[in-house]
């Protein structure tokens, strides 16, 4: 019997052909072939095909063959169906399945009919896989078809794993519970970094009882986003220190908050229930488009830097699309779902039966699903030709750029996919081209050799309006260093050079820690984080750290930046070595807009200094002092251990700070505007 090719049969290219010995495709009469003649080369047959609607679920008897191929008559979508391959003594040979052959083994698919015993088992084998191993290769997406899962009880999730709900709207997959247990001592989650949650409903009761909380207790790089939760939130792992953290398109019907989490950005999301009894005491908590329900404290949602408070309150977000997402559409087949832009917007983008405004785009049509081993040379072949990127999780050595030319174009990563430029590669690893309505999501840049950027949006300054088509970037993490021990350098980490960006949830940090021989001050070098160049390119969501001049650059006009948390590099030797200004300035702000710049606006700003060494830096925020710039609650706060150590000033030589003071003495400026 002659197959036809599988790139024909499902409008791929051969970036995604499975490479094993069995094929699985779509016949003629709209059934499914199964092709595992090369898996049963010297077995004895007959051989017996079982079928079942998930791996873990019942299997039954659905035909026999001789030869290795076998025609399913009753499925003519091949993602909904498993088969298990028995030879003649009734020994399992393999489980094959159409999802695994998409998508690769580093994505587990679950389905409502599985076992939840057998569930809540793999579900633990990951977590215990990758459970504290900071800096690790392995990556996982774990993706639960429409279903109730609640059986399967508690799911840990540890690094680089990414779990999510394959419905249009999150209430339709619902879990038990989550949390993200810490690595380090004593509930310490300063290091609970690169993990994910997306699109599922949390279900279980609203108490505030340890171990029944939502524990969603990270730090940087740990989006939710578009969760429903019955379950009390709490961003906190017992008394433990935290660091930071981001949500958006979330509905949370308990309370949820934590008493010491560092710093928290919500963005277009429902509180219910406010925070609750939580007391949220640290440093900055921003609320941006954010609706609250009847029974939260609205006194304790208001402006109050002024007062010395840490809340900050913008009622809306003037222009944001949700981040793209995998999902199963309408018709059964797998979807990325594109969610519009939304002007002004306040709460959520999506109802029960509703995913929102935006458009579904069929998986196999129109995206490339690029597995571990593919080139950078087969990816920008795919974006040629015109289709879009899904990146299976894995980590990818690129020798050249992947260059995004085509407006519309979607590139995302699933699973932590990660991607690095190669040693030969002094680019970086995309370059987007100066066209509309790009969106770039979900991915982790990781540089092991030096290069210019790493991301890179338009070659360079000019006139282009993208208003109306504005391109997105979210979910995007920097690590420079850590990883690997040798010398590595990058210029600026992100450069924006295109207008009207918008930018959704970024970190980018230059690694403080990582493995023997990959931190230090002539170690992994890198002079900016961001550098804007771009006018009207609007920013949620920035954690910036440790770069070794000013950590953003903003030298476009009418930027707006809401959320910001930056440390400063902890390893500058000397202050000699840390002099901005031709040498005449004490360090270099963490924060900076170019002299020349007449309009901007950033919000929410906190601010830490941690030095080894005795080290001033004169500003920590440095704009100019025109009438159309306005820096909205800043905030230093001293985490260095006293000594000549520490920031000068919050913002142009206003709000004395940190320098020669104690740790944890947070100083702030409520509103700084035209000089005053």
């Amino acid at each position: 019997m002659n197959l036809p090719k599988l790139s024909t049969l499902l409008l791929s290219t051969t970036v995604c052909i499975h490479a094993a010995a069995w094929n699985i495709s779509s016949g003629s009469d709209a059934g499914t072939i199964l092709d595992f003649s090369d898996l049963i080369s010297g077995r004895q047959g007959p051989f017996t095909i079982e079928k079942a609607s998930g791996k873990w679920s019942p299997y039954s008897v659905a035909g026999r063959s001789d030869n290795g191929i076998f025609s399913d008559n009753a499925t003519s979508y091949p993602a909904s169906a498993y088969y298990r391959i028995l030879d003649a003594s009734g020994l399992a040979i393999d489980t094959l399945s159409f999802d695994r052959q998409l998508f690769g083994d580093k994505i587990l698919f679950f389905s409502p009919t599985d076992n939840m015993d057998s569930v809540a088992s793999r579900l633990s084998d990951i977590d215990h896989r990758l459970f504290g191993r900071e800096m690790s290769a392995d990556r996982y997406a774990l993706l639960f078809k429409p279903g109730d899962y609640k059986g399967a009880g508690l799911i840990n999730v540890p690094f680089y794993v990414h779990i999510a709900g394959l419905g249009a709207t999150p209430y339709e997959v619902e879990i038990d519970n989550i949390h993200t247990p810490p690595h380090l001592r004593d509930g310490n989650g300063t290091c609970t970094f690169w993990r994910s949650a997306e699109n599922l409903a949390v279900i279980g009761p609203e108490t505030y009882d340890e171990p029944e909380t939502f524990k969603w207790a990270v730090s940087q790089a740990a989006p939710m986003r578009r969760i429903v939760s019955q379950r009390t939130l709490r961003t906190q792992w017992g008394d433990g220190w935290v660091s930071g953290g981001y949500a958006a398109d979330c509905l949370f019907e308990a309370p949820a908050g934590s008493d010491h989490q560092q710093q928290w950005y919500y963005r277009n999301s429902m509180l219910n229930k406010g925070r609750g009894d939580f007391r949220e005491e640290k440093y900055n908590y921003c609320f941006q488009g954010v609706e609250f329900g009847p029974e939260a404290d609205m006194s304790t949602y208001r402006n109050n830097w002024d007062e010395g408070g840490n809340v900050t309150i913008i009622d809306s977000t003037p222009v944001i699309a949700e981040k793209p997402f995998l999902c199963i559409g309408p018709d059964g087949r797998y979807k990325v779902f594109r969610p519009a832009f939304r002007r002004d917007a306040k709460g959520v983008s999506f109802s029960p039966g509703n995913p929102g405004e935006g458009e579904y785009l069929d998986l196999l049509d129109t995206f490339e699903v690029i597995k571990p081993g593919a080139s950078a040379s087969d990816m920008n072949k795919a974006l040629a030709s015109g289709r879009n990127l899904l990146i299976t999780p894995g980590m990818y050595t690129l020798e050249q750029p992947l260059r995004i030319t085509r407006p519309g174009t979607i590139v995302m990563g699933i699973g932590w996919a990660t991607l690095t430029p190669g040693e030969n590669n002094r680019e970086g690893a995309i370059v987007i081209d100066d066209v509309d309505n790009v969106a770039v999501a979900s991915l982790l840049f990781d540089a092991h050799y030096s290069s210019d950027t790493l991301l890179k949006v338009g070659n360079e300054k000019n006139d282009v309006d993208h208003s109306a088509s504005p391109i997105l970037l979210s979910d995007l993490f920097f690590r420079i260093g850590g990883f690997r021990p040798d010398k590595v350098h990058v210029d600026r980490a992100v450069e924006i050079n295109s207008n009207d960006v918008v930018g959704d949830h970024f970190w980018i940090w230059r690694a403080d820690h990582g493995v023997r021989g990959s931190v230090g001050w002539d170690i992994n070098t890198a002079s900016n984080g961001l550098v804007v160049n771009g006018d009207d390119v609007t920013v949620y969501g920035l954690f910036n750290e440790h770069f070794q001049e000013y950590q953003s650059l903003w030298n476009g006009e009418n930027g707006r930046m809401y959320f910001y948390q930056c440390e400063t590099p902890y390893d500058s030797p000397t202050q000699g070595h840390y002099m901005s200004e031709n040498g005449t300035r004490p360090g270099y702000a963490a924060y900076k807009v170019a002299d020349g710049v007449k309009n901007h606006y950033a919000a929410a700003l906190g601010i830490y200094d941690v030095l080894v060494n005795e080290i001033k830096i004169e500003n920590s925020i440095e704009v100019p002092d025109a009438d159309g710039v306005e820096v909205f609650h800043a905030c230093n706060n001293s985490l260095s251990n006293g000594g000549k150590r520490g920031f000068g000033y919050v913002i142009n030589g206003t709000g004395k700070s940190t320098y020669d003071t104690f740790r944890d003495n947070r100083v702030i400026v409520n509103d700084y505007r035209g000089g005053k």
